[in-house]
């Protein structure tokens, strides 16, 4: 846009010349990129006809209204706001309910973030039911997962260790040496991980183990291990894992929550800031 178009409503306005209100809201409207109304723009074309005698004039004309035609087009077009990073604690809490609201409350006015409170929640809703899928559906994915709760030292196994079980190896093909998880024969409460020494029989498969640790094997807690009693065959050792399960009180997930409600209150005081700038700056 020329200056001389601004120059020419200074003008008017500096020599007192029609509505100095009117004619200040319409340049601060078109310096700010703001609507000019169409009886903005005929009021505005009458006083540059009537007051201002130079060769400039239809040149200041066609400004006028080439200024309120692209406001209009500009008008057509969805005006998005930016709104508080706020928004996506609804899905970080409420995954796919709190990404649906945020989504139908944000669309009109910013649209982005509402996509992406809406793809948090699903992403969020749909992470434990593919693993679980995976885990428990998917041919040869068919583990699971124990923490040693008790420092027995067997199999190198420490407290906190998760130790992951292969349970599609069926007891028939279990073999001297191998590592297994098994319920204690005895309770069939308590879960041991022992290593197999003898197979006692394969008709029914009957296993005989030994903790790493001990002299000899026990009658009622290492064997006679049945398919009963089998679990799987030990496949992995991720160590130390399960002591976030230690960290995971009352106190420590009251302190969490606290942190995460405080930067979220930092963003939307932080963002309320760069708002508040943003506009000041518009409007100068």
């Amino acid at each position: 846009m020329s200056e001389s178009l601004l120059e020419a409503i200074q003008h008017l306005m500096d020599s007192s010349i029609g509505d100095f209100q009117r004619l200040d809201h319409i340049m601060t409207s078109i310096k700010a990129g703001k609507k000019i109304y169409s009886s903005d723009q005929r009021y505005l074309e009458a006083q540059i006809s009537q007051n201002i005698k130079n060769e400039s004039v239809p040149r200041l004309i066609e400004e006028t209204k080439s200024v309120t035609k692209s406001s209009q087009k500009d008008l057509g077009k969805k005006i998005y706001i930016k709104t508080s990073p706020l928004w996506y604690y609804l899905p970080l809490f409420f995954n796919i309910i709190g990404g649906t609201i945020s989504y139908f409350v944000l669309k009109k006015t910013d649209y982005n973030k509402a996509k992406k409170c809406f793809t948090f929640g699903l992403v969020l809703f749909l992470i434990p039911i593919i693993i679980f899928v995976v885990l428990n559906f998917v041919p040869g994915m068919q583990y699971s997962a124990y923490t040693v709760k008790t420092d027995a030292n067997e199999q190198n196994l420490r407290i906190y260790d998760v130790v992951v079980i292969d349970s599609n190896i069926p007891i028939e093909n279990i073999k001297v040496g191998d590592v297994i998880v098994f319920y204690n024969p005895g309770t069939h409460q308590e879960v041991l991980a022992h290593r197999v020494v003898e197979i006692l029989s394969k008709e029914p498969s009957s296993i005989k183990t030994k903790g790493d640790k001990s002299s000899e094997s026990i009658v009622g807690l290492d064997y006679p291990i049945t398919k009963q009693e089998y679990i799987g065959k030990l496949a992995y050792i991720v160590p130390q894992v399960g002591y976030v399960t230690k960290l995971i009180t009352g106190k420590s997930i009251l302190i969490a929550f606290t942190a995460i409600i405080g930067l979220g209150v930092i963003q939307h005081v932080a963002y309320h800031k760069r708002k508040s700038l943003s506009v000041n700056q518009n409007s100068v």
